[in-house]
């Protein structure tokens, strides 16, 4: 489980470098859409921006889950691999 201040095995410095060279942006299948999985908090009726915590990052396309990254100015970046999403048979 990450939050804002999660300490993982992908520093910050790490992915505001990718984000500069314009990796981690994509899934390794090449889709640029995610899913986040997150909590955010809402003030006096209206969405506050800034997760409170974020769980996992999620491919639509392949269902490839990553570790999501938060970057200083607002950006979501994909971290560590971690696994394939299993969605629950009802």
């Amino acid at each position: 489980m990450a939050s804002n201040g999660w300490d993982g095995d992908r520093t910050l410095a790490e992915a505001e470098q990718d984000a500069r060279e314009g990796q981690g942006e994509n899934c390794a299948c090449g889709s640029s859409k995610f899913v986040l999985e997150a909590y955010l908090e809402v003030d006096g009726g209206r969405l506050v921006p800034e997760p409170v915590e974020v769980e996992a990052l999620t491919c639509p396309e392949c269902g490839r889950e990553y570790e999501p990254v938060l970057l200083g100015d607002g950006r979501i970046q994909r971290g560590k691999f971690l696994g394939y999403f299993e969605q629950d048979e009802a």
